[in-house]
């Protein structure tokens, strides 16, 4: 009985505390990515002073053409201040295996920021877009095949 209460409590404690993550995702068109497409996502934050960290999250196949990707990332809190970074990351090992997790579909967790505060409640904006640079001709009328899927993760600090 003692076993059995403990358990519970245990697991209800396991439960309660858990981080909640968001990951909020976006369908690209089959023809591939323009550079000049922004994929925006929009974050309502109910808490003051919360702090969380950013991942990009890149969903692609075989068809991408490249071992790594440039972006154009900005973010603006609820009184409209934005900001803009240029990012680069690394998708494939030297040989050509790709560094992403999966089998057909790769999936890439690219860090963004890694402690980002959410200063004030209210919606937060962020958005992309690729930015492959003139050197890598390979990009036909400035599309990127074989993305499918960009999203952003925004996963709570905890407070330590």
């Amino acid at each position: 009985m003692i076993k059995s209460i403990f358990l519970i409590a245990s697991t209800l404690l396991v439960v309660g505390c858990t981080i909640q993550s968001e990951l909020l995702f976006e369908e690209l068109p089959i023809e591939g990515w323009m550079q000049d497409q922004w994929v925006e996502f929009d974050y309502t934050n109910r808490l003051p002073k919360k702090q969380v960290s950013l991942y990009w999250v890149l969903r692609h196949d075989d068809d991408y053409p490249f071992s790594n990707i440039h972006l154009i990332a900005t973010w603006r809190n609820p009184k409209g201040v934005e900001k803009t970074d240029t990012l680069s990351y690394l998708l494939a090992k030297p040989n050509g295996k790709w560094l992403g997790k999966g089998l057909y579909i790769k999936e890439h967790t690219l860090p963004f920021v890694e402690r980002f505060l959410l200063d004030e409640p209210g919606e937060y904006t962020f958005r992309v877009h690729p930015a492959v640079r003139a050197t890598e001709t390979l990009v036909a009328n400035k599309r990127l095949m074989g993305i499918h899927q960009v999203g952003i993760a925004i996963n709570p600090i905890l407070n330590e």
